[in-house]
């Protein structure tokens, strides 16, 4: 078959996307499912956020295309059972964001930050599943929150609605206070299983929880900071991997490789590689 060349973009990737569906189109896209092809969802999503924090707009522009292909190819799986099609998805999320800016499109009284933007949204949010007749048997501030959100996400956002509740320290030493605090409980359980001094320790239940309570803090602590967790800890994975990079560059130039030196002589590297990018 020839490739669709309508006058919309839009339109040619809707019709290559039914192509390669279609009983002549491509064997593995025909095979796939909404529940398959959630990975390519999530790395294209992540891809995405790389390009953006690079500030690489090359790459932005075709990381987003590969992003849009995710969701013309969820929409065509759900318009071939007679769910809904693309034009629905557009629409419906355009009323959606009509509906939710009333300060926009209406109103604009009242509405001067955006703090009272997000309180405004959380109230139109609940009028409309209000509307829609979702079920409101859970009645918790919490409800509505994926399961499935990445663990870090997942607190932050419950810690986020429980905290519009007044259910939060009031200042930032109070989490710290507390993340000490659970730092001396998490000492006690390590102390229970043994040694500190082993290579490793066994897995155990109760390590895990207060180390989970830790975890919970340190995103509590982040957000008093107002700094994104999520951000924070994949900046901090890639100051690790440059300066590990540098760390192997260095031990190459000597003629030998890592398992070559002690951890002390490898300590060395590493400052040096610290040393060394701070005067790039």
């Amino acid at each position: 078959m020839n490739p669709p060349n309508f006058d919309s973009p839009i339109q040619n990737l809707l019709k290559l996307t039914s192509d390669l569906r279609s009983p002549e189109g491509c064997p593995w896209d025909k095979e796939q499912t909404h529940l398959s092809v959630i990975p390519h969802l999530l790395e294209e999503t992540y891809e995405v956020v790389d390009t953006i924090e690079r500030g690489d707009d090359t790459h932005l522009r075709e990381e987003l295309g590969d992003l849009l292909f995710q969701i013309t190819f969820h929409s065509q799986l759900a318009k071939e059972r007679g769910a809904f099609s693309f034009d629905d998805v557009a629409n419906d999320v355009f009323q959606k964001l009509v509906y939710r800016h009333p300060h926009v499109y209406g109103n604009k009284q009242g509405i001067g930050s955006g703090e009272e933007v997000l309180t405004q949204w959380d109230q139109l949010k609940q009028k409309e599943k209000e509307k829609k007749g979702i079920d409101s048997s859970d009645t918790s501030i919490l409800a509505g929150i994926p399961k499935s959100l990445p663990a870090i996400q997942r607190s932050e956002k419950i810690q986020s609605k429980v905290t519009k509740h007044g259910f939060d320290w009031p200042t930032v030493s109070g989490v710290f206070q507390k993340f000490q605090e659970e730092i001396g409980e998490l000492d006690v359980e390590l102390q229970k299983q043994g040694s500190l001094h082993s290579k490793k320790l066994k897995y155990d239940a109760h390590i895990e929880d207060e180390l989970g309570d830790l975890f919970f803090l340190l995103v509590n602590l982040s957000r008093k900071l107002s700094i994104d967790p999520e951000t924070c800890l994949r900046r901090a994975n890639e100051k690790f991997e440059s300066r590990f990079r540098t760390l192997e560059g260095l031990v190459e130039q000597t003629g030998k490789n890592l398992k070559d030196y002690s951890l002390e002589e490898l300590d060395r590297f590493w400052d040096q590689a610290k040393l060394q990018l701070r005067n790039i």
